[in-house]
């Protein structure tokens, strides 16, 4: 965002939803707070709108300019959570921790078979060394392969 109001900006994507600051209803029961909600391009209006806070709060409509600074502390609570979902790019799936779970044991039996198809493969070359050179060194590369494979695997927590 620059420092224009969201509302006036012309350079966003109306397909993609963004997350702005917005001021609280103007009630002497709401707490003097700027609020962070999603902004999106409504087409039936031919506009840019804003919804609740993401605390759950009623806010006005319309961002606030860029650059203002957000103070309610439970929308700062699930900004992180909300940045990533309306990442481009963002995958639902990415979130089930169960399919998650498939996707990593899947790879770690994948990477077992890779293993062994190494370990056979060194085998066959070590007994016909003169006949199947390039198994050896298939494996050798296969080996490097599921080296790096499992450094990564490593630096995600696994």
């Amino acid at each position: 965002m620059t420092e224009k109001t969201a509302t006036e900006a012309t350079d966003l994507d109306k397909g993609r939803r963004y997350l702005v600051p917005v001021a609280r209803l103007d009630l002497s029961s709401e707490p003097d707070l700027v609020h962070l909600s999603v902004y999106k391009w409504l087409p039936q209006f031919e506009a840019w709108a804003t919804g609740p806070g993401l605390c759950g709060r009623s806010t006005r409509q319309g961002a606030l300019a860029g650059g203002t600074t957000v103070t309610c502390p439970e929308c700062l609570g699930y900004q992180p959570e909300y940045e990533r979902m309306l990442a481009p790019g963002y995958r639902p799936e990415d979130d089930d921790l169960g399919l998650l779970r498939q996707r990593a044991e899947s790879a770690e039996r994948q990477a077992a078979q890779a293993r062994a198809l190494v370990a056979k493969w060194r085998e066959v070359a070590a007994e016909r060394a003169e006949a199947v050179i390039l198994v050896g060194v298939a494996a050798d590369v296969l080996a490097a392969t599921m080296d790096g494979f499992t450094d990564l695997l490593g630096e995600a927590g696994r």
